[in-house]
């Protein structure tokens, strides 16, 4: 999956890929009998724990939660306890459970569940559920347990969006506080991260949210992040060991996991991404983060884990995939994952059951790291991206050069000799409209790697070509039917109409402008009459705007003057307000019938000048303002004029 950047407005540090090796499988298990749910899956949430010094993996079901003893790696993997759930069946399609001390904690999304608390401490041999009450959670999305201040923290709850339970007493929970308020209107909340009573939480649509909840009585907004780089739904995250970055997941297909600069939370930023590099729609579900390593539950790509040691330039050391299913814009695969103090990880797959993986090993770092994996630049600009070098090549130097990049490019290095660990800067220039790819190639003599960045140049789009008015065109309605072609590409962009009284100071003498749609526009108001004026379409893309040619017009004359039977007549003023009064040359000869007519052809009124008069004088005071048609005629001759009415 490419991810682009546009290098006018920002150059955002993306994951690139080096080498990474498939993790270790130490066990799988898989129960075809549980029913499945909705989306064809059986399972949910993963979980660990340890009790009575023996590592604990726990998974949820259709059916309950289910406990494995995975002290013994050796032994066919199944559970050892089981905690059925209070609602069972192919209705529950999400349970989350968290543990604290000895307890497990579960809930469900879906039917008239409850919040189960799950004595854990005669595991690995049986469990207890020692609570198990609707009173303060019937059904919730997910949970999260503050451990250092014994908080269980619900959301995206049935009749609540937050609610925070404490845990005095581990096995009777009691509610401190519930939103949203009024003085606390949280939107819905999908997930959340809490640590030292400071709450992350991901919002889905409305973003992401830090909240200081120590008193729960009053919470204090600390920071939002509304609008970001491959936003998506805001669906979960996990914060670093030293507080200053927050890995945050968007549950959106195509949209990458995000290393957000949390350091400031009145302006969190989002500084690296990563993604499976599988297909374009590939789609991340929850991450877990430790020891400089990142896990991440990746559905269709199954386990993903990242070196996120340096968070501006993670690359990704080992996978699993453990869907067998091809790829698709869904959701199957990978849903939960932990990681135990062992560091050996935990996966649940929907749909295939619960996986076990020894504690990864990273792989030597003897590649070059680009903090873009693609740059989305505009024509005639210059671009620049920074790289590492690998920590784990000779310390005799690494040689670096842009061997294998297309020919279009010009590549400079800030240095072609490097050590183990530099951070060296590039600058691209002669970007011309197209792909193009270059190629970052890194030796110290003896390891050898090339990573590579695809460069995606876009032009300004293409002017539309100017129909009607015809350029030079003459009486011109006051109020002009406009008419372009699009050029091909781009029929979708943004485009406006600009009216000027001057083609060499066009923009300095702007007299109207709105944004228009289609290939198609009448102008809502009148200009003036006998008037020229220039118009054009300025068509808008990513890299700035595209003006046509400017075309003339000039408006017709509604001041009419013409004759009849030879008599010259005038009508006027045009534009009228409360009168108009017609006026012969000579007297006519013969009585004249006037008839007036709306713009759509209906007669308003009809009035009579009689024989041998020169002047008639015709009241329009109650007429609307509009556009109207004027007929006079005798036996032998009938003439049209325009007047318009405006007050």
């Amino acid at each position: 999956m490419k991810n682009y950047v546009l290098a006018l407005l920002f150059c955002t540090p993306l994951f690139a890929t080096g080498q990474s090796v498939e993790a270790t499988l130490l066990g799988h298990w898989n129960d075809e009998s549980i029913p499945q749910a909705f989306f064809a899956n059986p399972y949910h949430d993963v979980w660990g724990a340890v009790v009575n010094d023996k590592e604990i993996g726990i998974i949820t079901s259709t059916l309950g939660i289910h406990f494995f003893d995975l002290s013994n790696t050796e032994a066919v993997l199944e559970p050892v306890a089981f905690a059925p759930a209070p609602v069972q069946g192919n209705t529950i399609g999400h349970r989350d459970v968290k543990t604290y001390l000895h307890y497990a904690y579960a809930v469900a999304d879906e039917g008239a569940s409850t919040l189960q608390v799950i004595d854990m401490s005669g595991l690995p041999q049986s469990v207890e559920i020692v609570y198990e009450s609707n009173e303060f959670i019937r059904t919730t999305h997910n949970i999260f347990i503050d451990e250092d201040n014994a908080r269980l923290y619900a959301v995206g709850g049935n009749g609540f969006n937050l609610r925070i339970l404490s845990l005095d007493n581990p096995e009777q929970p009691e509610l401190l506080a519930s939103y949203p308020t009024v003085d606390v209107p949280l939107p819905y909340i999908h997930d959340l991260y809490v640590r030292d009573n400071i709450a992350y939480l991901n919002a889905g649509p409305a973003g992401f949210i830090v909240m200081d909840m120590a008193d729960p009585a009053n919470p204090e907004l600390l920071g939002t992040m509304t609008e970001y780089i491959e936003q998506g739904y805001n669906h979960s995250g996990w914060l670093s060991d030293d507080g200053q970055y927050y890995y945050l997941g968007d549950e959106t297909h195509g949209r990458d996991i995000k290393i957000v600069d949390v350091s400031d939370l009145s302006d969190m930023k989002v500084v690296a991404t990563m993604d499976a590099n599988s297909f374009p729609g590939q789609i991340p579900h929850n991450v877990y983060p430790q020891d400089g390593l990142l896990f991440v539950s990746y559905y269709y790509d199954g386990l993903q884990v990242y070196d996120v040691s340096n968070p501006l330039f993670p690359r990704r050391v080992a996978y699993y995939d453990t869907y067998a299913g091809p790829d698709a814009e869904f959701f199957a695969g990978a849903w939960g994952v932990f990681v135990l103090p062992s560091g050996r990880a935990l996966i649940s797959d929907m749909n295939s059951g619960f996986y076990f993986f020894e504690a990864i090993e990273v792989p030597a770092y003897t590649s070059v790291t680009p903090n873009i994996t693609g740059i989305n630049a505009c024509e005639g600009t210059a671009s620049g991206f920074s790289i590492e070098v690998g920590t784990d090549f000779l310390s005799s130097g690494v040689t670096l050069s842009t061997e294998g990049s297309s020919g279009s490019l010009q590549v400079e290095l800030e240095t072609a000799d490097a050590s183990p660990g530099d951070i060296v800067n590039v600058s691209v220039t002669g970007l011309a409209p197209g792909n193009a790819t270059l190629a970052i190639h890194a030796t110290d003599g003896v390891n050898e790697s090339q990573s590579t960045v695809e460069v995606h140049v876009i032009g300004l789009p293409a002017p539309v070509n100017l129909q009607a008015p015809s350029d030079g065109r003459a009486d011109v309605r006051l109020n002009p039917f406009f008419f372009w072609i699009g050029a091909g590409p781009g029929e979708q962009l943004p485009r406006r109409i600009q009216i000027s009284t001057d083609a060499d100071n066009f923009e300095e003498n702007l007299f109207y402008e709105s944004a228009v749609s289609g290939n198609s526009y009448t102008l809502p108001t009148e200009l003036e009459e006998s008037t020229t004026y220039y118009w054009r379409i300025v068509t808008s893309g990513q890299c700035g705007d595209s003006p046509s040619a400017i075309f003339s017009f000039t408006t017709e004359s509604l001041t009419s003057v013409s004759e009849i039977d030879g008599n010259s007549f005038h009508l006027y003023p045009n534009p009228a307000a409360q009168s108009v009064r017609l006026s012969f040359g000579q007297p006519i000869e013969e009585a004249l019938q006037v008839e007036w007519f709306s713009a759509s052809g209906q007669r308003i009124k009809s009035e009579r000048m009689g024989a041998q008069e020169r002047e008639m004088g015709m009241d329009v005071s109650s007429l609307p303002d509009g556009l109207y048609l004027v007929r006079m005629s005798t036996r032998q001759e009938s003439v049209s004029a325009r007047v318009v009415v405006r007050r």
